[in-house]
C-alpha cells in the first residue's frame, strides 16, 4: 500500500515537472520570436508600382497604410489588424496567391505574438467576405 502512494508522488511529481519545463521553453521561444520579429523594422514595400503608402493620422499611433485609397475603397483586398508587421505578412500571403483565410491565420498567428495581451478570452473575429459570382457580401462576427 505504502509503496503504491509512493509510485503515484513520484509520478505526479514527474508530470508536474515535466509540464513546468515544457511551459518554460515555450514562454522562451515566444519571448526570442517577439523579440526578433520585433527588431525588424516596420516598413511596408510592395512589389505593385501603382500601390502608395500612406499613414493614418490618429491622436496616439500612426500605422503605415498600403494602399492609394484614402477613403478605404479597395478594389482587391484590404487587411487590418493591430500591428504593422502582421499586416505586411497577411499581404505576402495574398500577393503570393494565397486565399483571405490564409492571410487571416498568419496575421492572427503573428498578432498573437506581437500583441499577446489583447489576443485573449473576449477577442473577436470580423470579416467580410465580397463574392464576385453573387455580386453579395456576407459578413462573419465571431
Amino acid at each position: 500500500m505504502m509503496l503504491q502512494i509512493r509510485q503515484l508522488f513520484v509520478k505526479r511529481r514527474f508530470i508536474i515537472l515535466a509540464a513546468i519545463i515544457v511551459g518554460i521553453i515555450f514562454a522562451v521561444a515566444t519571448f526570442f520570436i517577439g523579440f526578433a520579429v520585433g527588431r525588424k523594422t516596420s516598413t511596408v514595400s510592395s512589389s505593385s508600382p501603382n500601390t502608395t503608402i500612406e499613414t493614418c493620422r490618429g491622436s496616439l499611433e500612426g500605422y503605415p497604410v498600403s494602399g492609394s485609397s484614402v477613403l478605404g475603397k479597395y478594389s482587391q483586398a484590404a487587411i487590418a489588424v493591430d500591428n504593422p508587421e502582421c499586416a505586411r505578412i497577411g499581404r505576402q500571403i495574398l500577393e503570393r496567391n494565397g486565399t483571405a483565410v490564409d492571410a487571416i491565420i498568419a496575421a492572427a498567428i503573428c498578432n498573437g505574438v506581437m500583441n499577446a495581451h489583447s489576443m485573449g478570452i473576449g477577442g473577436g473575429c470580423v470579416m467580410v467576405i465580397y463574392s464576385k459570382q453573387r455580386n453579395k457580401a456576407y459578413s462573419i462576427i465571431g
